[in-house]
């Protein structure tokens, strides 16, 4: 890796890393304060890349990719467009008892809130790198622990979520969000009729596959794309307590992966998982990273992370979240940098770059 580059995006997500050999691996590219903000960010991160880039989406929360849906909407403005996207990679939901009714009710409720194309997220999420592709082919592939991406040699190891979800906390946060999401059936007429819509439709379960498919299945399925109603009104209580309870059990199936001893990268795990991360790096003796990537923006924090260091921790954080930002990541750092500080960071990676980088702070 040459660079890791941190677009100052809010409350959202949108990094890029350029490999020795000139590619391009976006991770993300979203705001919670808007897409146009997260699309801002993606125009920064990828404005200098050369050729077709790869894209990672840690998961499917819409402050970590509504930039890409509002950049491939942006059709009248071609030069708006970022570099056409040559493969993609989402995490894969591990397998659990209730895995089709959670998917469902995750799916209905990302319609409820956000009044998607479909509700369906990864259909709509590979609708939007479609969009953007203007008709060239790209692959997609969802990833789980023990898989490598492979960009031109550059290899990011995927360290979760697992193929199967096991962990007692995990499974009782789905069990809250099923129940919480079941009392919003039976009192949010909306919620209702969405769901009946996402259960019969069938789109959805072709991209849960573990094998690498290519956007022809998405265009097959363009039947089903609506012309959908606003759905984004005031949202009974029922439905906000719902949306939250899957919010939070769909962090623990969230996507964290590293480039050897460079960049280690959380995403929005919760506290379980980083331990269950740290300490599957540490078994390996690998404590030592460059760059780290702090979990949900800088708030999430385990006793666990005392176990590795870094030169820099750098969180992606927004007005809204900059009160929480966790101060213990300055132990485990030379410097620590939030993007509600310091703004756009832009972290060398080369050998050169990172000695340059020591002599500075020092």
């Amino acid at each position: 890796m040459r660079s890791i580059y941190v677009a100052d995006v809010g409350d959202g997500v949108c990094i890029n890393g350029r490999t020795i050999a000139g590619k391009s691996i976006q991770i993300d590219c979203g705001s919670l304060q808007g897409g146009r903000m997260g699309f801002e960010g993606l125009e920064r991160t990828l404005c200098k890349a050369y050729g077709r880039s790869v894209f990672i989406l840690s998961h499917f929360h819409i402050d970590h990719y509504n930039g890409l849906l509002y950049a491939s909407l942006a059709s009248h403005h071609r030069w708006m467009r970022p570099p056409a996207i040559m493969e993609v990679y989402y995490p894969r939901i591990p397998d659990f008892k209730w895995k089709k009714e959670f998917i469902l009710y995750l799916f209905t409720m990302n319609l409820r809130i956000f009044g998607s194309e479909t509700g369906v997220m990864e259909y709509d999420f590979l609708k939007a790198v479609s969009r953007i592709n203007d008709g060239k082919r790209f692959k997609y592939a969802p990833v789980s622990q023990g898989g490598i991406i492979d960009v031109n040699g550059a290899i990011l190891e995927v360290l979760w979520p697992p193929m199967i979800l096991e962990d007692k906390t995990a499974l009782s946060a789905v069990r809250r969000a099923l129940e919480d999401f079941k009392k919003a059936l039976e009192e949010d007429k909306i919620t209702r009729q969405l769901y009946e819509r996402v259960a019969q439709s069938g789109v959805f379960e072709e991209y849960f596959e573990d094998h690498w498919s290519t956007e022809e299945s998405i265009q097959q399925s363009d039947t089903y794309v609506h012309q959908r109603p606003e759905y984004r009104t005031k949202l009974p209580k029922v439905a906000i307590r719902a949306n939250k309870s899957l919010r939070e059990a769909a962090n623990h199936m969230g996507l964290a992966l590293c480039r050897d001893n460079q960049v280690l990268f959380f995403g929005d795990l919760e506290d379980f998982e980083i331990s269950e991360v740290v300490n599957h790096l540490r078994s390996k003796k690998r404590r030592n990273f460059h760059v780290v990537i702090t979990p949900h923006h800088g708030t999430h924090w385990n006793e666990s992370l005392r176990g590795i260091k870094c030169f820099y921790s750098v969180s992606s954080v927004g007005r809204r979240l900059c009160s929480k930002l966790d101060p213990r990541f300055k132990e485990i750092s030379e410097r620590s940098l939030a993007t509600w500080v310091n703004g756009d960071i832009v972290l060398p990676m080369s050998l050169t770059g990172r000695i340059l980088s020591r002599l500075l702070w020092w």
